[in-house]
């Protein structure tokens, strides 16, 4: 891997998705999408003097900008329950990101409070948001694996596909078109790879400030990210926002990403007669009068499952 003259190690950590509940005077009944009312059923009628009322949340987007949207949902006079990709709303992009959660949460409050939808925080709440003084109930932290280019990043992305493993998630490995899971449906956390480039290219309208540099970065880049539930958050001691800091964001991904199990490719007088008879085939151009297509696919399918190794890659490195 090789990293790009304007990137630094540093800027390879952020933090992406947050779901978070913070103390801020709104008016309740503008930030709404609608009331809900619960009444209870006795005695063959209804209960309309316990009813309960609950406002529905809404999607924000940010003045100016359909690049990203934050659910946002009242929970009292002065309690906001607000989830989203922070930094994105914010920038328009997430292929660079921040470390600095409070500070994340205290810029969307702070631009929040810029949409005329009468959200209005004292200066007191906007200090207590400066000190961390708000609930953590879900976070993605992430780190950017850098590769030399779009190529050598996609067949690391194969390798995670067939080779690749993690602890305690044998059984519970999600491999899809552009990314790899690990512990999809845990109630705690999961682990995800996938390469940021093709995530780009799928949600081109929710990525408005894509320049050319950041879209030749993003080609080069396979996102590590880990979603850090409540149960989780909870056990850890990181449910308040002042727990956390960028050493914080580093160590909990730095940590998960060095339990990736990934066999190290194997030379070739290792493995079966039969495929390095396929892979002399291969490198002479003569596979295809050898081999039917789908023979093809299945051994250069095979090699990498098994053994790790891209015939293509191999082949080239041989040549």
């Amino acid at each position: 891997m090789s990293l790009n003259s304007t990137l630094t190690e540093e800027s390879l950590y952020s933090v992406d998705w947050l779901k978070v509940v913070v103390h801020v005077n709104h008016n309740q009944h503008k930030l709404n999408n609608g009331v809900r009312v619960d009444i209870n059923r006795i005695d063959g009628g209804y209960d309309t003097e316990g009813q309960m009322e609950s406002f529905r949340p809404m999607w924000i987007c940010k003045t100016g900008s359909y690049s990203s949207s934050l659910k946002v949902k009242s929970l009292s006079e002065s309690t906001l329950l607000i989830e989203g990709n922070f930094y994105k709303w914010l920038h328009g992009q997430n292929v660079t990101g921040s470390t600095d959660l409070i500070g994340l949460v205290f810029d969307v409050v702070q631009g929040l409070s810029e949409q005329q939808l009468e959200i209005e925080p004292t200066q007191e709440q906007m200090q207590s948001i400066r000190q961390g003084l708000f609930e953590v109930s879900v976070v993605d932290v992430n780190k950017a694996l850098m590769f030399q280019d779009r190529q050598e990043a996609l067949k690391y992305l194969e390798r995670l596909k067939h080779v690749s493993s993690y602890p305690y998630r044998k059984n519970k490995k999600d491999v899809e078109n552009n990314g790899v899971y690990f512990g999809k449906t845990s109630k705690r956390w999961l682990i995800k790879y996938y390469h940021k480039g093709n995530e780009i290219l799928a949600n081109k309208k929710h990525q408005t400030a894509i320049t050319p540099e950041l879209t030749e970065l993003a080609e080069r880049m396979i996102r590590c990210e880990m979603r850090i539930k409540w149960t989780q958050l909870q056990d850890w001691d990181l449910l308040t926002g002042s727990q956390w800091d960028e050493a914080t964001v580093k160590k909990l991904i730095d940590d998960a990403h060095s339990k990736l199990r990934m066999p190290t490719p194997i030379t070739l007088p290792e493995i079966p007669k039969k495929f390095l008879k396929f892979i002399s085939c291969f490198k002479a151009g003569t596979v295809v009068d050898i081999y039917t297509s789908k023979t093809i696919d299945k051994m250069k399918a095979d090699l990498l499952r098994q053994y790790g190794i891209d015939v293509n890659d191999y082949t080239k490195k041989a040549a």
